[in-house]
């Protein structure tokens, strides 16, 4: 029996996705202010390589001569989270690498993906023992837990659950609906029953 027989809700991810002509994110890069220590933070405990390091010597927004650094750390499907590093501090100012300080999470966070809650709660364990703070979430559809690199930057590692197949193959169903209504109305209730006590430190 195929993993799609015995799981019948991967049948309309499948052939969405198949449509798709959009294949997976490539990388996702952001502005450091030291990159050594970024580079211990994502490599050393988060276990991410480092698999590329290009140096350039020209702005290729201004055109004007600017060095600096683009780094690229690799995941599990090949797609990389990238960083900059600029040697000029007036170009360090201009690009705002202190815009990730104290930032909302609704704001800007990235969220990755690892095997089971087990996973999440053991890179819990890890950060705690780097002195690094990590609150967990139960999300209904994914389990998750959030913390800040050394740029303020927040990550996410989440993990899908038993239900995450069932509840997202119906929230797909109701997608559009419930954003119109979302939309239109002052208050909606929340359609995430599955939804465990919230923040957890």
């Amino acid at each position: 029996m195929t993993a799609q027989q015995q799981n019948p809700y991967l049948a309309d991810a499948k052939t969405r996705r198949a449509n798709n002509r959009i294949g997976c994110l490539h990388h996702h890069a952001f502005m450091v202010k030291d990159m050594e220590e970024t580079r211990h933070f994502y490599e050393d405990i988060l276990g991410l390589p480092l698999i590329g390091t290009w140096v350039e010597r020209v702005n290729p927004v201004t055109g004007q001569p600017d060095n600096y650094v683009h780094t690229f750390f690799e995941m599990a499907d090949g797609s990389c989270l990238a960083f900059f590093q600029f040697k000029s501090e007036a170009s360090s100012r201009e690009a705002s690498i202190n815009k990730f300080e104290n930032n909302n999470p609704f704001g800007h966070h990235i969220a990755l993906t690892v095997d089971g809650k087990d996973a999440v709660l053991e890179f819990k364990r890890k950060l705690s023992e780097h002195g690094i703070e990590a609150v967990e979430t139960d999300h209904g559809y994914c389990y998750s837990i959030y913390f800040h690199d050394p740029s303020g930057l927040q990550v996410e590692l989440t993990s899908s659950v038993p239900e995450t197949d069932e509840l997202m193959s119906e929230a797909y169903k109701t997608a559009h609906e419930t954003l119109s209504l979302w939309m239109q109305e002052d208050d909606v209730p929340t359609n995430n029953t599955m939804r465990g006590a919230g923040w957890q430190q």
